[in-house]
């Protein structure tokens, strides 16, 4: 695992790279009322990823809470858990967390460790995107962009044992 100032350099440059990339040429938000960037159901939120919170600080727009290991399902390198946050209000765009930049699409590791960029099935019940079922319809830079990024992360154990995890659940899900 790298140390604080190694995963601090490494999420700043993740969230310079896809700082502007969006999935659609114009606002996607447009379909949908910008479900997704705002509180749509109690409770709803994403997890930061390993070392991710050493680079959003104490935001106004953002809550946090510590899932504890014991009592929420993380991949074992986890350890201790995660921080799991909602947004409260409007998000600094800047510091918006990577599980909000990389949405709608998802990564999946085939059983050959291949990267491929999937819709992310969660969505379906808020992201047009996602219900219409083509990753084609995202713009190729953003495709390429979250591409790009999910290989630098993916070098990193515990990231890439949430997405080993994810991925064998979507393919066991797709198999029955």
């Amino acid at each position: 695992m790298l140390s604080s100032d190694g995963l601090l350099r490494l999420w700043t440059e993740i969230y310079e790279m896809t700082d502007t990339t969006t999935p659609l040429p114009t606002d996607c938000g447009k379909l949908c009322d910008s479900m997704c960037c705002r509180d749509w159901a109690p409770g709803v939120g994403v997890y930061l990823y390993p070392g991710e919170q050493l680079l959003i600080g104490d935001e106004p727009w953002l809550s946090r809470t510590w899932h504890d290991s014991r009592r929420y399902v993380f991949p074992p390198s986890w350890k201790e858990g995660g921080w799991f946050v909602t947004c409260e209000a409007t998000c600094r765009r800047s510091l918006r967390p990577f599980g909000c930049r990389t949405f709608p699409l998802a990564p999946h590791l085939d059983t050959h460790s291949r990267l491929t960029m999937v819709l992310d099935e969660n969505g379906g019940a808020i992201c047009p995107l996602v219900q219409a079922g083509e990753t084609a319809l995202l713009t190729a830079r953003f495709r390429a962009t979250m591409r790009r990024a999910w290989m630098k992360l993916l070098c990193l154990k515990p990231i890439r044992d949430d997405v080993l995890q994810a991925s064998s659940a979507r393919d066991c899900r797709s198999n029955r």
